[in-house]
C-alpha cells in the first residue's frame, strides 16, 4: 500500500480492515452465524495470537501490525467474549513458530507519517464501549423488490467501479433502501458484530435520483448528534427532513453538486457521474476523547464497514460503486462550514454509486476461479 499510495496508505489500510470485517460478517451471517469483533484486547495480546511479535522473522522495515480479533459464532446468540485469557496467549506466544517473511522489495522508502500514526495509535487493553440502545435505527425506509440472487453471488460478483456513465439514475425506493442498510441495526450484519457506538454520518451529494431533488443532503447515523452537528455547520441551511424515508435524513440545500462533488474528491469524475456520491463524517474529538488515540483507526473501520455494505447494495441493485480514498477533506468542511481550524467534525472517505463503464483494458475474473468448481458452488443464502 505505501509503495503505491505513500503516506495515505496508512488509513487507507484501516479502510481496508473495515471492509475486511463487514465481508466477513455478511459471509457469517449467509451461513447462519454471527462474527463480532472482539473489542477489548490490546495490539499486543493481538500480535501474540498472530505471531506476528517476532520481530527476527520479518525484513527490517516490513513488519506485519495486530488489527483485530473477531469471533465466529456459530450459534448467533451465543453471549461475544470479552476478552481473551492472558494465559493463553502466552501459551500461543511461546509455542514453536516457523517461517521467515519473504522480503516485498529491495528498494523502500520511509514514510515517517506511517511510523508516527502507527505508533500514536497503538491500542491498550480497553474497556467494553456497549453499543448504547438509543444508537439504534430500524429499517425503516422501504425495500424494492429485487431478483432472488444468493447471496453468494452478489458478493462474488462485487467489484469497484472504475468509471461510471454520468447518466444513469436510480429510483428513490431504491436510494432509500440502499442508504437505510449503512445505518446502525444491531439486527442486520455488520452491526450485529460490532459493539462500538456510531460514530459517522453521511454528507450526501445526490445527483441523480428519481423523485429526489438533487442537492446537498446528510444521513445523521449518530442521530442524537444532530443538535451538535447542525450547530457545527452553516446557519442557511435549510435541514428539511426527508420525512418519507422515516430515516434521519435531512436535505440541507437543492442544486447540482456535481462539480462540487468532483472538487471534493480530488477532481475525480467518477464523483460527479454516478447517481449520488458521498463523504462520511466522523465525530472525530469527541470519539478521541472517550476512547483514546487509538479510535482513530477504529473511525476508519467504521467508515470502511459503511462502505462495504453500499458495495453490496449496489450489486443487488444492478448498479456498481467504488471507495474514495483520495479527498480534499478541508473542502468538505468548508462546503458544510465547518470550521477549518478544528477538529471535531472530520471527513474519513468518501464513494460514489451509479452505472459502471467497462475499461476494455481490464480483465475480470471469475472470484475464486482457481478453486476446483465443487468448493465455489453458490449457496441458497439470501442478504
Amino acid at each position: 500500500e505505501a509503495w503505491k499510495y505513500g503516506e495515505r496508505a496508512y488509513r487507507y489500510c484501516q479502510h481496508d480492515v473495515g471492509h475486511a470485517l463487514g465481508a466477513l460478517c455478511v459471509a457469517g451471517v449467509a451461513n447462519g452465524w454471527r462474527v463480532a469483533l472482539l473489542p477489548l484486547p490490546s495490539d499486543g495480546a493481538v500480535a501474540g495470537l498472530l505471531g506476528v511479535d517476532r520481530s527476527d522473522d520479518f525484513i527490517d522495515g516490513e513488519a506485519e501490525h495486530p488489527d483485530l480479533i473477531a469471533a465466529v459464532l456459530t450459534t448467533p446468540n451465543s453471549t461475544i467474549p470479552d476478552n481473551i485469557p492472558e494465559g493463553f496467549i502466552d501459551s500461543v506466544r511461546a509455542s514453536n513458530w516457523v517461517g521467515k517473511a519473504n522480503q516485498l522489495s529491495l528498494d523502500r522508502v520511509d514514510w515517517t507519517a506511517i511510523s508516527i500514526a502507527e505508533e500514536a495509535t497503538l491500542k491498550p487493553p480497553t474497556g467494553s464501549l456497549r453499543f448504547p440502545a438509543s444508537a439504534t435505527i430500524g429499517l425503516q425506509a422501504s425495500q424494492p423488490m429485487r431478483p432472488g440472487r444468493s447471496a453468494a453471488t452478489i458478493i462474488r460478483q462485487r467489484r469497484s467501479a472504475v468509471d461510471m456513465d454520468g447518466q444513469t439514475g436510480l429510483t428513490r425506493d431504491i436510494f432509500l433502501g440502499m442508504i437505510a442498510r449503512t445505518l446502525p441495526n444491531r439486527t442486520h450484519a455488520p452491526w450485529t458484530g460490532i459493539d462500538f457506538p456510531p460514530r459517522i454520518n453521511l454528507c450526501l451529494f445526490v445527483h441523480r435520483i428519481d423523485g429526489l431533488s438533487p442537492g446537498l443532503y446528510v444521513l445523521m447515523r449518530d442521530k442524537a448528534r444532530l443538535d451538535a452537528f447542525r450547530a457545527a455547520c452553516h446557519f442557511q441551511f435549510a435541514w428539511e427532513p426527508v420525512e418519507t424515508s422515516e430515516m434521519p435524513l435531512y436535505a440541507l440545500d437543492f442544486g447540482d453538486y456535481r462539480e462540487v462533488a468532483i472538487q471534493a474528491s480530488c477532481f475525480q469524475k467518477i464523483a460527479g457521474d454516478g447517481a449520488f456520491s458521498l463523504g462520511m463524517i466522523a465525530d472525530f474529538s469527541r470519539t478521541l476523547e472517550e476512547e483514546g488515540a487509538w479510535a482513530y483507526r477504529r473511525l476508519f473501520w467504521e467508515s470502511g464497514l459503511i462502505g462495504q455494505m453500499l458495495y453490496l447494495e449496489a450489486e443487488a441493485a444492478g448498479v456498481r460503486s467504488t471507495g474514495i480514498g483520495c479527498y480534499f477533506d478541508d473542502v468538505v468542511h468548508k462546503l458544510l462550514g465547518i470550521d477549518l481550524l478544528d477538529d471535531a467534525w472530520q471527513s474519513l472517505y468518501h464513494f460514489t454509486v451509479g452505472e459502471a463503464v467497462d475499461d476494455d483494458r481490464l480483465s475480470t475474473l471469475p472470484a475464486y476461479g482457481h478453486l476446483p468448481p465443487e468448493r465455489t458452488s453458490p449457496d441458497r443464502s439470501r442478504i
